[in-house]
């Protein structure tokens, strides 16, 4: 089993976002219809907006946690292996090329509410392993914009 320590869980948050932000921008420049492009562009940038809290969180590590393992019993790094390698965090920019641009809006909305719940799940587990000096508020924040995002556009689909 690999063991993380502070700097490799802040790196795989921002990948996580970095991925994310990517495919909902490249979605939105295949999206041939406006309103759809413009929603997924509006997701792109709130995941922009993770990305650089997480970059933030990161630069900020004391030196003396950067190595630190923040698991001692293993059960976070065993849940982040088992999410990690059922999904991609959060989203990828492989899924936004076996996109045409032609989907329907719920196609679209569907595979965004997928990408949110593997968020969370992902940030769950991240959640378990910070302590609260180093930022575990934050992570929570994002826990609950991920799971405002999912309901948003579960709510999307429904009214369709």
């Amino acid at each position: 089993m690999i063991e993380y320590n502070a700097d490799e869980i802040f790196e795989m948050a921002i990948k996580a976002e970095r991925n994310a932000t990517k495919m909902y921008a490249d979605l939105a420049i295949k999206q041939k219809d406006p309103a759809i492009a413009e929603e997924l562009k509006k997701l792109s940038a709130m995941e922009a907006g993770h990305e650089k809290m997480f970059i933030k969180m990161r630069e900020e590590l004391p030196e003396d946690m950067r190595t630190a393992m923040l698991d001692p019993d293993d059960m976070a790094t065993m849940y982040l292996d088992a999410v990690a390698d059922a999904s991609v965090a959060e989203g990828s920019p492989k899924t936004a090329a076996t996109m045409t641009g032609n989907e329907s809006f719920a196609d679209i909305l569907r595979l965004a509410i997928d990408a949110e719940k593997n968020a969370v799940l992902f940030y769950l587990g991240i959640r378990d392993m910070v302590p609260a000096r180093l930022g575990k508020d934050k992570i929570e924040a994002v826990i609950k914009e991920e799971q405002m995002h999912a309901a948003l556009l579960t709510r999307r689909l429904k009214a369709l």
